[in-house]
């Protein structure tokens, strides 16, 4: 197949574009500069660069500021159009920008795929479009529904405008949670999620090692520590992404979510025993008065705040139909890959110090 893909200099994008050239796919991908491509196709082994080729262009146009050279190379040769590119940002000073990036970007390329004559469009988009509520079904969410930030409330936005093209070309949407490294490796570059937590910690930890602490202190964040965090691998995400390919049915949803996430308090506990980070729980807010120092830890990582009290359910009744309809299986996380996982971080932070 020949498939066109945004968002493919990032993490997740960049593992896709791995497995769909080593699938034998041909894969175009949108960059915004030679730079950007450049580093993509560093992580692209040289064998492999026959079939990939970067299209330079943005989100900002209805022809994605591509010239009309490449957009005669594209016209009706694409089979499948994956939309990752977005902006990932909690910050409320940011909402026009995620508005402008999230949902027009995601409306420009829609009308880019169409005038192509694409035949299938994929958009990814985040679990968390549910907003406030605790249950999400595979189904699109109220746009006017309570939503915690301006990031999930323009994704969702974006998920409306999607299914409306579904009488023109085949839609379908992906709704990963939070994405972490490989299941089997640990693998990651991502900054983001868990990742961002995990630095959060690290700056706290400095913090009060150069005051001295007390190193079988526990201290205390604001959260529930029976919910969880609903990480999912990014070699699970691609396997999902790409059962897509041929199995996808058109207007549907795809939660790529955990059935399993890890309970708060457990993981933060194994956290602790691989990273050497200070001894961390969750605590709900009545039942605990934060000294100074923990107030200060709570501050560092306020931008997660929001989720530490959830314990969201996602059905995943479309997600185990498609891969059973592709042979695949759905994600089984134990403590081995969890565990898998964290030391994929130190590795990858003990790889930047060399």
């Amino acid at each position: 197949m020949n498939i066109f893909l945004t968002g493919g200099t990032g993490f997740l994008g960049t593992q896709l574009i791995l497995q769909l050239i080593q699938s034998k796919h041909k894969v175009y991908v949108l960059a915004r500069s030679k730079k950007k491509s450049e580093t993509l196709l560093n992580k692209i082994p040289n064998d492999l660069h026959s079939q990939i080729e970067v299209i330079v262009g943005d989100l900002s146009n209805k022809e994605l500021c591509i010239t009309k050279e490449d957009q005669n190379k594209l016209l009706n040769n694409i089979d499948v159009f994956y939309h990752i590119a977005a902006l990932l940002s909690f910050d409320f000073k940011k909402k026009d920008e995620l508005n402008q990036i999230n949902y027009i970007g995601t409306q420009n390329t829609l009308e880019f795929a169409r005038n192509l004559g694409v035949q299938s469009y994929y958009y990814v988009s985040t679990a968390y479009t549910l907003g406030d509520k605790e249950y999400a079904e595979e189904t699109l969410h109220d746009i006017s529904g309570s939503f915690n930030n301006a990031y999930e409330e323009t994704k969702c936005k974006a998920e409306h405008l999607v299914m409306d093209y579904g009488q023109t070309m085949k839609v379908a949407i992906f709704r990963p949670a939070i994405i972490v490294g490989d299941s089997k490796t640990g693998q990651t570059d991502s900054g983001f999620g868990l990742y961002g937590f995990l630095k959060g910690l690290e700056v706290f930890k400095k913090r009060i090692t150069r005051v001295g602490y007390d190193q079988d202190r526990v201290f205390n964040i604001i959260g529930n520590p029976f919910g969880s965090q609903n990480i999912v691998p990014v070699d699970y995400v691609c396997q999902v992404l790409l059962a897509g390919l041929s199995k996808a049915q058109n207007q549907t949803i795809y939660h790529v979510t955990n059935p399993k996430p890890p309970v708060n308090n457990e993981g933060l506990k194994l956290i602790h025993q691989l990273l050497d980070l200070p001894q961390i729980q969750f605590r709900k807010k009545e039942d605990v008065f934060l000294s100074k120092e923990e107030k200060v830890l709570n501050d560092f990582i306020s931008s997660f705040a929001v989720y530490f009290n959830r314990d969201i359910h996602f059905d995943i009744s479309n997600t185990t139909q498609l891969l059973n309809d592709t042979n695949n299986e759905v994600l089984n996380m134990d403590k081995n890959m969890f565990k898998t996982i964290i030391l994929g971080y130190k590795k990858e932070k003990e790889a930047l110090l060399v």
